[in-house]
């Protein structure tokens, strides 16, 4: 107050120094950021990987309209896709129609042969007779080539390296210029790209769209805000002002710390700046009713720091602590974004009593009259007059509310995490509309011994299992290496039926697929299939429309299944990146249980130590679990389906619900203590804090909304769940909290005169 230009210097300094490392930060392209890179799950993909390599693929989902993929034209032009596709930085293989390896044989030879032969062109009876031969082949159906061959697909797999941002933006943009360039060169063929390297794409893309107008519209809706509450120009710019300082400090710190941008942590600056806002508001419409007294400006600003000073650092606290329990979370980049929105909270804090008094006491203030005190009173008598039928129906609400939790299902599906104008969004749907499934799962089936692949008791098993995988609900494809030992086995033996199944000897099964390894074309190997020592191999299984629930209870049934049929040795549980987002919202819900329970005793522990009564932390507990309840349940009755940002709502939201509860407490025991009544005292509540209490909930249920512009769905979700727990907040503090206040004053009268007798 003293040295207002010295402390605006200062705090810019600051604010340089901190915000300078933003430009550290780079764009994460990895989907697995969001596996606890300590977890069991994580472990056993990385070890399947370690076995059998990456799935770094892009589909190219091929169509023309109302032409068959099967046509000799058609056939070319696929040939031609396939053939360019091997010319993509970082290829590592190619799957196609086309160059599928086709097993032949006859009386004299045996080999292996890509399905389109590209030497010759076809003529109508050839491309005839290669449908059927795609069409009952188990492992082209469905997966190159769609039931009705109006639609293929090329698989193209590709080396990464470990971090691999840069490769990934390089494949990206040379695949999109080879569908671009092909579709140029045919006329009336489409392609559509889809595939776990598009689906990192689609990860920055949605974090650099919700960079670009997220930021901006959070910006703009927060200064209609500001003037709808503060009703003043200038002091509202000196908030936005703070809250722009505040969330780029905090973004540049942590870009400093070495954390990168990704779908989460990208929204962090519209959270800090949500958060904050209230707490701004109230320091300047304090400082503005107190010019309306008649004091001088910076008397009204002292006035303002001093009343609103320990209010605002209780609310800190506990917010703080709601967003730091998030690092208990599954989810690396859950714990990231706790830390920034956390951090941004201590730079606005210290801000708020620094550079926003000092920018107020630069301006010309004019005082404004509060027009909604009268409201506030009169809602204060109301409860009052009806508490006890207040009490009545808030708590038959929470009832309900209890029950319709009954209808959430834990459910997502993280292919349609991204909103329907993304191209992958638009690819992917397309795909398992035409094609095949998107969400791929994987068993390492062990034999127990080196080359123990080749034992005729694993390969019938193997089949006995892939057999049971094909009855299952949602599968489009199966692939085991059994299928190669039949096929090899059938051509070996001209098709003979007393030769149709699997061999029954170790050594014959050996050399088949010897002879088929050494009769592969180019790019094409088992490598992928089968590990170095022949102990183990690779089942892997298309699942078509199915959600992380279906693809939970598929795991679970195909463990079940291997459990009760299968020996020791092949035991084996689901693994790939699809289970492992399956099994994402359970994990990070379980974990954050513990940190809900720590956010509430370390809250509760604050406001009773803060008000100095064990009641009240203890109603605090009990009053902050509400809004997520009546919250959660409204849920259930509207939408029913939650998904991996349920797992941090109540942690988080619960250190945000508690500050109108601090408020309300204070200002309650401030009343009582200058000896009002309870009716009087909570009179006086509304009157001095209703407006309070309305602008925080009404700031924290507008900023949080803006997040269901999100394109990605994690955020949406989390935007519109956690409004929707805020206005329950404002529901139970207005019209239950002050219900149980009397109640309990009540009850503390009666003990009171039966003592006294």
């Amino acid at each position: 107050m003293r040295f207002p230009r010295t402390t605006i210097l200062v705090c810019a300094a600051i604010f340089l120094a901190a915000a300078a490392g933003i430009f550290q930060f780079s764009l994460s392209y990895d989907t697995r950021v969001y596996f606890n890179p300590e977890g069991a799950d994580f472990a056993a993909l990385r070890n399947f990987e370690a076995k059998y390599g990456q799935d770094n693929s892009v589909l190219m989902v091929v169509s023309a309209p109302g032409r068959k993929m099967t046509e000799p034209e058609t056939l070319a032009a696929l040939a031609d896709l396939v053939s360019r596709a091997w010319t993509l930085p970082h290829s590592s293989r190619v799957d196609g129609l086309t160059n599928f390896p086709h097993v032949m044989s006859d009386a004299d030879s045996f080999s292996v042969a890509d399905l389109v032969p590209g030497d010759v062109p076809l003529d109508a009876a050839q491309a005839r007779e290669i449908e059927r031969i795609a069409l009952d082949d188990m492992l082209i159906r469905n997966r190159l080539l769609s039931g009705n061959a109006e639609t293929a697909g090329v698989i193209v797999n590709f080396n990464l390296p470990a971090e691999a941002s840069a490769e990934v933006r390089e494949i990206v943009a040379a695949v999109r210029a080879l569908a671009a360039a092909f579709e140029a060169d045919h006329p009336g063929i489409e392609v559509r790209l889809t595939g776990n390297v598009m689906l990192m794409a689609a990860f920055s893309e949605a974090a650099m769209i919700d960079v670009m107008y997220l930021i901006p519209i959070s910006l703009a809706v927060t200064g209609l805000v500001m003037l709808i509450f503060v009703r003043a120009l200038l002091p509202s710019l000196a908030i936005l002002s703070l809250l722009g300082l505040s969330s780029a400090a905090a973004m540049g710190i942590v870009g400093w710390y070495g954390y990168d941008l990704n779908t989460s942590t990208v929204s962090s600056p519209v959270v800090i700046m949500t958060v904050n806002m209230a707490a701004a508001v109230r320091l300047v419409t304090t400082a503005l009713h107190a010019l309306g007294r008649g004091i001088s400006q910076r008397e009204a600003i002292a006035e303002a720091i001093s009343v609103n000073l320990w209010p605002i650092t209780l609310t800190s606290a506990t917010t703080i602590i709601g967003f730091l329990s998030m690092n208990l979370a599954d989810a690396p980049p859950l714990r990231q974004q706790g830390n920034i929105v956390a951090l941004g909270i201590v730079i606005a804090f210290i801000f708020t009593f620094t550079w926003l008094p000092a920018v107020l006491s630069l301006m010309k203030l004019k005082p404004t009259v509060q027009r909604s005190q009268a409201f506030m009173v009169s809602l204060g008598r109301f409860v009052n007059r009806y508490y006890r039928q207040l009490f009545f129906l808030c708590s038959t609400i929470v009832i309900a509310c209890a029950i319709w939790l009954g209808n959430i299902r834990l459910d997502d599906d993280f292919a349609r995490y991204f909103g329907e104008h993304f191209e992958f969004r638009q690819a992917s749907d397309y795909a398992e509309d035409h094609l095949t499934g998107l969400n791929i799962v994987e068993f390492d089936i062990g034999s127990g011994e080196s080359g123990g692949v080749f034992d005729p008791a694993y390969q019938a098993k193997l089949a006995e299992f892939e057999a049971w995988l094909r009855t299952q609900p949602g599968v489009v494809s199966v692939a085991a290496i059994s299928d190669i030992t039949e096929r090899v086995h059938d051509a070996m033996n001209a098709g003979a039926a007393a030769a149709s199944g699997l061999p029954v000897d170790r050594e014959t099964i050996a050399q088949y697929f010897l002879l088929y390894e050494l009769s592969l074309p180019f790019g094409a190997s088992l490598n992928d299939r089968i590990d170095v020592a022949r102990s183990s191999s690779r089942v892997t299984v298309i699942l078509r429309h199915m959600t992380s629930s279906n693809i939970r209870e598929f795991n679970a049934n195909a463990a079940a299944w291997l459990a009760a049929n299968a020996p020791p040795e092949m035991q084996a549980r689901a693994t790939g990146i699809n289970a492992l987002f399956a099994n994402l919202s359970g994990s990070n819900i379980r974990s954050m249980m513990l940190a809900t329970a720590v956010s509430l005793v370390v809250i509760a522990f604050i406001v009773g130590f803060a008000l100095r009564s064990a009641v009240y932390g203890a109603l605090s507990i009990f009053l902050n679990l509400l809004p997520s309840l009546v919250g959660f349940g409204l849920w259930g009755l509207l939408f029913q389906e939650i998904g991996l940002a349920a797992s941090v709502v109540t942690a988080m939201t619960i250190g945000l619900i508690v500050d109108d509860t601090i408020y309300f407490l204070l200002m309650y025991q401030q009343a009582r203590k200058r000896g009002l009544p309870p009716d009087e005292a909570i009179n006086h509540v509304f009157s001095t804090v209703g407006v309070a209490m309305l602008v925080i909930t009404v700031s924290l249920t507008v900023g949080f909304g803006i997040l269901m512009f999100s394109g990605f769905e994690v955020n949406r979700t989390l935007g519109a769940m956690t409004a929707l727990v805020i206005l329950a907040n404002l529901f139970i503090d207005w019209l239950m909290l002050p219900p149980v206040m009397r109640i309990l004053e009540n009850s503390r009268a009666r003990r009171g005169r039966a003592s006294a007798s």
